[in-house]
């Protein structure tokens, strides 16, 4: 995704990792959770989605004895849009969720952000399945496909035990696992973990230790592809780790298990495990051959962008400079014009537009990006999440009063305690990158952005901290740069004063830390 963008939802351009376990097959055409109730019961309209009221639902949970599910989401996120549109709407993923207590969490409710932060919820959206004493059972990117949502939380459902000890004897003890438990590590979201399992370790070292453990090839073959996704390292793959790849691209099912990670990571998997330029072709056909072959029916709307995206990826690395070659542009073009058809919903279309705009300018058309992107404000329920975009749009062809423009009416559109601070900050931030001697600009920009702490109350967590603790670096290396030690003063004053009004009684506001840790 752009720049701007990336800083918006960390699972908005992270990969949905956690798809259906190596080794199974397509799902059947009928409903995925079709056996989730008896046909004589009746089913439900909507999920009883508890709105926030944690507590509460914890509290019913240990009086039922069945598992929380808690969805983290925010209204302008497009995967969280996606499961609206599709997989929340399913008479039968209602009935599956039954099984549970559920709970949805919208980012922008009172006491969200700090619900966030205990859960180790960092992006949007995330499931978690919790017991009713909130030992964690299992978490899963919200950006999977329905089969695979359905897949995974139906095999959490009838399970008490924390995925930490499951964790834990898979390292330790492997051969005391079972198939499911298995089952269930390679369906865990390791890319929404948060360093929740892997604690101090690097992710992708865990991942590669339980691919030594698994008994399953399919299953040892999904975690070293996941560790070789999610990894810092990006050396050049060895024999055998290019054996894996090109075996799971040679395998119809462990193609579909892993479509997500092949999307994402594929081509730089093949960029590291090429010998030369002529290989590195052949094995971009052959991942895109793969997922072509593996192309839902009938297609999905954003199916095509997918695609889109690894060809052009693909064809950069061939040719890294320069315009792309005429007809994969077209069929960049085409792509997008047919995921704008098929999006019809509300939900749909904010699920899909930002990626269509995206691929327009991957493929170097960014008038037509552009278009898409204005064309859709007055249809979008959430207008101001595209703003960045026609900022970074302008900035590109040098316009910067149209890209500051564009970033403060995101701002001033924003909805939402968490939200308005989030793209705060966005604004803050292009004023500094695009006018930074404009130091009265930047003041009461800033001055707006620290005044949003007073709607929020006990607010000061998760992804508002976040943006508050990049704001002030920022700010810090502005005023270094550009004389604006007095501007950063009144404004160390002012989040003082924020981080008065917004703390509970008797308590002192985590947010205080944030003007302490300037002046050090």
């Amino acid at each position: 995704m752009p720049p701007l963008r990336a800083t918006l939802s960390l699972l908005t351009v992270t990969i949905a990792l956690a798809a259906p376990l190596a080794g199974c097959g397509r799902a059947p055409p009928a409903s995925p959770a079709a056996t989730a109730t008896p046909a004589a019961k009746p089913v439900a309209a909507h999920i009883a989605w508890r709105q926030g009221d944690v507590e509460d639902a914890f509290a019913e949970a240990r009086d039922s004895g069945r598992p929380i599910l808690l969805y983290w989401g925010a209204a302008w996120c497009p995967p969280c849009n996606r499961l609206k549109a599709t997989l929340f709407k399913d008479p039968d993923f209602i009935a599956l969720t039954g099984n549970f207590i559920p709970v949805y969490l919208d980012g922008d409710l009172p006491g969200a952000q700090a619900w966030g932060e205990r859960f180790g919820v960092r992006g949007y959206p995330t499931l978690v399945v919790l017991t009713p004493d909130r030992r964690e059972i299992t978490r899963l990117s919200g950006g999977n496909d329905s089969v695979a949502l359905v897949t995974a939380l139906k095999r959490a459902a009838g399970r008490r035990a924390a995925i930490a000890d499951v964790l834990q004897a898979a390292l330790q003890q492997p051969r005391s696992l079972g198939a499911e438990d298995w089952a269930l590590l390679a369906d865990y979201g390791w890319e929404v973990d948060a360093n929740r399992l892997a604690g101090e370790q690097a992710s992708d070292a865990l991942l590669l230790r339980l691919a030594a453990q698994a008994p399953d090839p399919a299953i040892r073959r999904r975690f070293t592809l996941l560790a070789l996704a999610t990894g810092h390292d990006k050396a050049p793959l060895d024999a055998g780790q290019r054996a894996i790849f090109e075996q799971v691209l040679a395998t119809p099912a462990e193609v579909h298990a892993n479509r997500a990670v092949l999307q994402y990571a594929g081509p730089d998997l093949v960029t590291r495990a090429r010998h030369d330029d002529a290989d590195g072709k052949q094995l971009g056909s052959d991942l895109l051959a793969a997922l072509r072959a593996d192309a839902d029916s009938p297609p999905q709307a954003d199916d095509g962008l997918s695609l889109a995206l690894v060809d052009i990826e693909l064809a950069r690395q061939q040719q890294p400079e320069g315009p792309l070659p005429a007809p994969l542009v077209t069929r960049a073009q085409a792509a997008v014009a047919a995921a704008d058809q098929a999006s019809r919903t509300a939900y749909e279309r904010q699920a899909t537009l930002s990626t269509a705009a995206y691929v327009l300018q991957q493929a170097g058309d960014d008038a037509g990006a552009e278009r898409l992107l204005l064309a859709e404000l007055p249809r979008s329920h959430a207008p101001y999440y595209y703003m960045p975009d026609l900022a970074e749009l302008a900035e590109k062809r040098g316009d910067r009063a149209a890209a500051i423009e564009w970033l403060r009416k995101a701002y001033e559109g924003a909805e939402g305690p968490a939200t308005r601070v989030q793209w705060g900050v966005l604004y803050v931030e292009g004023l500094v990158r695009l006018a930074p001697d404009d130091r009265d600009a930047i003041e009461h920009a800033a001055t707006q952005v620290i005044g949003e702490l007073a709607t929020q109350p006990e607010g000061y967590h998760q992804r508002t901290r976040q943006r508050f603790e990049k704001l002030g670096a920022t700010l810090d290396d502005w005023s270094r740069a550009h004389h604006g030690a007095d501007t950063l003063a009144r404004l160390r004053q002012r989040m003082d004063q924020a981080c008065t009004r917004s703390q509970s009684a008797g308590e002192t506001s985590p947010c205080a830390q944030w003007a302490d840790s300037r002046r050090a």
